[in-house]
C-alpha cells in the first residue's frame, strides 16, 4: 500500500442507471485503496436510481450526494461535484460501469511515482446489461492493436489513435482547475478533455483490464448516428478549439486527419452547417481530398439527405461489434 496515501475523489454520474449503480458503487467501495472521497450525482432521473442512492448512502454516511432538480447533462453535473471534492486524483464514473479491485491503487501508484504525468488510463473491457462481458474478436484485437503511447499524446489523440475509454481514467485536479473543468457548451466531454488536457501534461498507461464499460442501449454515443444530433456538432467545436491550440505543421497535418473523420458523420447525419465549417479548416489546412472527401464535401455543398441509408448501416455495424 502507498504511504501517505492521497484522497481520490470519484464523482459517480448517474442519469436512470437503476438497474446498473448498485453494483457500481459496490464497485467503488471494494476498492483495496481506501482513501476515496465518493460524490455521487443523480441528474433528474426518472426511474428509480434516486431511491438507490439514498438507500446507499443511509448504510455508507461519508458519501456526498447532489441531487438535481432539472437534468443538466454531464458535463455540468460533473463540475459542480468537482467544485465540493477534495482529491488530489479525479475519477469521472458513469454509474453503469464498474471498477476493478486494484482500479485505484495501480493508477495512485502510477501517478504519485510521475509527477509529469496529469493523466493515466488503462484497459477496459466492454459488459453489456447483464454484466456479461462481450469481448467480440474485433474489439479485442482493435484494442491489442491500437496504439497505447506514453508522454505527449496530443498528436495521437488528435487523430484518433489512440484506445482510452473514458471509465479508465483519473486525473491530477490540477489538470481540470487549469482547465476550468469540462465544457458545459458542449453535447459530450471525453474528445474535448482529452485534446486540452493533453496539451498541457503527459499521459501515462497501465496495459492491464482495470475497469469494465457497460454498452447500454440508448446511451449517449449509441445516438451519434441520428439526424442532426448535436454530438457531431460538438465535435467540430472541439476541431476549432484544437486549431487554436496546434503549435506545428505536424500537428495541423493530424487535426486535417481529424477532419477527415467528421467530415462523413456530417454529410450523413445532416449536420450540413457544421460540415460547412470542416470544409472551411480542410481547406484552410490545405487538406488534400482523395475520392472519399470528395464525395463528402459534395454531399455537404449540396445538402443530399443520406440519413435515411445511415442508420440501418450503422444499427448493422453496431450488431456485428457486438456479436462477431
Amino acid at each position: 500500500m502507498i504511504e501517505n496515501n492521497p484522497l481520490v475523489s470519484v464523482i459517480a454520474l448517474c442519469y436512470n442507471h437503476e438497474r446498473f449503480i448498485e453494483e457500481c458503487l459496490q464497485s467503488v467501495v471494494n476498492q483495496t485503496y481506501t482513501d476515496i472521497e465518493l460524490i455521487i450525482v443523480d441528474d433528474c432521473s426518472t426511474d428509480k436510481s434516486r431511491e438507490k442512492i439514498l438507500s446507499f448512502s443511509s448504510q455508507h454516511p461519508s458519501v456526498k450526494i447532489i441531487l438535481n432538480e432539472k437534468n443538466l447533462g454531464n458535463c455540468r453535473s460533473f463540475n459542480q461535484a468537482f467544485h465540493i471534492s477534495k482529491g488530489k486524483y479525479i475519477i469521472d464514473l458513469s454509474t453503469d460501469d464498474v471498477l476493478l479491485p486494484e482500479r485505484i491503487t495501480e493508477q495512485v501508484k502510477l501517478m504519485e511515482s510521475f509527477e509529469h504525468i496529469g493523466v493515466v488510463f488503462s484497459d477496459s473491457i466492454n459488459i453489456n446489461e447483464s454484466s456479461r462481458i462481450y469481448d467480440s474478436s474485433f474489439l479485442k484485437r482493435f484494442r491489442e492493436n491500437s496504439l497505447k503511447p506514453e508522454g505527449n499524446v496530443y498528436k495521437e489523440v488528435l487523430q484518433k489513435k489512440l484506445w482510452m475509454m473514458p471509465v479508465t481514467m483519473m486525473t491530477r485536479r490540477t489538470i481540470f482547475e487549469q482547465l476550468g473543468g469540462y465544457d458545459e457548451s458542449l453535447a459530450y466531454e471525453d474528445t474535448d478533455f482529452w485534446v486540452r488536457s493533453s496539451r498541457i501534461c503527459d499521459y501515462g498507461y497501465i496495459p492491464k483490464i482495470l475497469s469494465y464499460q457497460r454498452k447500454v442501449k440508448g446511451s449517449l454515443s449509441t445516438k451519434a448516428y441520428l439526424r442532426k444530433n448535436k454530438l457531431i456538432v460538438t465535435s467540430v467545436i472541439v476541431a476549432q478549439k484544437a486549431l487554436l491550440l496546434n503549435k506545428t505543421e505536424d500537428e495541423n497535418e493530424a487535426l486535417v486527419e481529424y477532419l477527415k473523420l467528421i467530415m462523413p458523420k456530417c454529410a450523413f447525419t445532416e449536420n450540413f452547417e457544421s460540415g460547412d465549417i470542416v470544409l472551411e479548416m480542410f481547406e484552410n489546412l490545405n487538406g488534400k481530398h482523395d475520392w472519399k472527401t470528395k464525395i463528402y464535401a459534395w454531399v455537404i455543398t449540396l445538402r443530399v439527405p443520406l440519413n435515411f441509408l445511415y442508420v440501418p448501416s450503422v444499427r448493422l455495424r453496431q450488431y456485428v461489434l457486438l456479436n462477431f
